[in-house]
């Protein structure tokens, strides 16, 4: 199992410029590493639809790269978006999944079922190009280098464990995190 502070430095170090959909325990990771906040798209507000808001953006922006940072619980709660996702075949899309084997995204207290889901078999099945699994740190930072190289959609299920003291969740609301995206990506331009 992977640290998952870790495991979004990781993520961190390998992004570029990459734009990013953050929810739940993953967002709080991401939270407290990100270097440009400034291309982060906190959800907060509706935790359950990372998938969406990112395939959205991944269309919208093709010329960028679009990074989901999703959570085993959350992403459970909608299963269709990887059907959407597949279907859609955002070339610019990596979706990465924190599985978490402490349980601490929710309260410490299991999923009933979520640990007997497949879901790399699920992203494949529904259309991914490209998935993988990683569990162990060396070999995820080393595979980052591969995974941000394959056109996508990309899958990425990722074991993780979190401390018992979750970092804390970020103070801006969503719609403050596409403002200052917009912002940024128009300045770019």
């Amino acid at each position: 199992m992977i640290p998952s502070m870790e495991a979004a430095r990781a993520v961190n170090y390998h992004r570029k410029d990459a734009l990013v959909v953050a929810t739940s325990a993953a967002l709080r990771d991401w939270n407290a590493v990100s270097e440009r906040r400034d291309l982060d798209l906190d959800l907060t507000d509706c935790m359950d639809r990372a998938p969406a808001v990112g395939l959205g953006l991944a269309l919208a922006q093709p010329g960028s790269k679009v990074m989901v940072l999703d959570c085993d619980a959350t992403l459970r709660t909608d299963l269709g978006s990887l059907a959407t996702i597949g279907e859609s075949k955002p070339e610019n899309l990596v979706h990465f999944v924190f599985d978490d084997a402490s349980h601490q995204s929710t309260g410490g207290l299991p999923v009933k079922g979520v640990d007997a889901v497949d879901f790399v078999g699920m992203a494949r099945g529904a259309g991914y190009v490209k998935t993988y699994q990683f569990d162990k740190l060396e070999e995820f930072f080393i595979g980052l280098e591969d995974v941000m190289a394959q056109p996508g959609p990309v899958f990425v299920l990722v074991k993780v464990f979190r401390d018992a003291e979750l970092p804390a969740m970020p103070h801006r609301s969503m719609a403050e995190g596409w403002a200052t995206m917009r912002q940024t990506l128009l300045g770019q331009g």
